[in-house]
C-alpha cells in the first residue's frame, strides 16, 4: 500500500506501521512534488479519499482519468462524481464510521480484485466522457439550446 501525501496524522501513521509489524507492505511517501505523482499513481489501482473537507473534488476526477478506482464519502463533490459502477461510496457520518465503511469496501474488495479492471475502465470512461474542457464545452452549448428552447429535453449529464 502506497500513502501519498502528508499531514498532521503522518507520526501516527509511521507509529502503526512500526507497531503492526508491516513496513514491507505500507509505503508512507510523505509530501510528493505535482510533477511526480501521475508516475506514483499509474502503478496504482484503487484511490482512496476519506477527506470531508474536499468540496470539489477535482483530485477524485484526476485519479479517475487516471483508471484508479475512487473509494470516498458520499459527500459534497466527490460523492456526487462517483457512480456504483465506477467507484465506492462509503455514508457520511461519525469518523468511526467512515473508517468502518472504508475498511468494508477494501475487504469486499479483497474478496473480489477482479472487478478493479472493470471499473477503472469505467472510472477513466466517465472522465473522458463527462468531465474534459472539450466535454464541458458541449455540455454549457446543450443547456443554451434548451434555454433558447432549440430543444425540448432537458440536458442529463448523468450528474446528480
Amino acid at each position: 500500500m502506497d500513502i501519498l501525501g502528508d499531514g498532521p496524522e503522518m507520526p501516527r501513521l509511521r507509529e502503526m506501521v512500526t507497531c503492526l509489524d508491516v513496513p514491507d507492505g505500507v509505503c508512507l511517501h510523505g509530501w510528493i512534488p505535482h510533477e511526480q505523482l501521475q508516475g506514483h499513481l499509474t502503478r496504482c489501482h484503487l484511490f482512496g479519499f476519506p477527506s470531508v473537507r474536499e468540496f470539489g473534488g477535482g483530485v477524485v476526477l484526476e485519479a479517475m482519468a487516471l483508471g484508479l478506482v475512487p473509494i470516498v464519502v458520499d459527500y459534497a463533490g466527490p460523492g456526487e462524481l462517483v457512480t456504483a459502477d465506477t467507484g465506492y461510496k462509503v455514508p457520511m457520518g461519525r469518523r468511526e464510521e467512515i473508517v468502518r465503511g472504508f475498511r468494508d469496501v477494501l475487504q469486499a474488495i479483497c474478496a473480489e480484485p477482479e472487478q478493479l479492471r472493470a471499473r477503472g475502465e469505467r472510472a477513466r470512461n466517465r472522465v473522458m466522457t463527462l468531465f474534459t474542457w472539450e466535454q464541458k464545452a458541449a455540455q454549457i452549448g446543450e443547456v443554451y439550446e434548451w434555454v433558447l428552447g432549440h430543444r425540448t429535453a432537458r440536458p442529463d449529464f448523468g450528474i446528480n
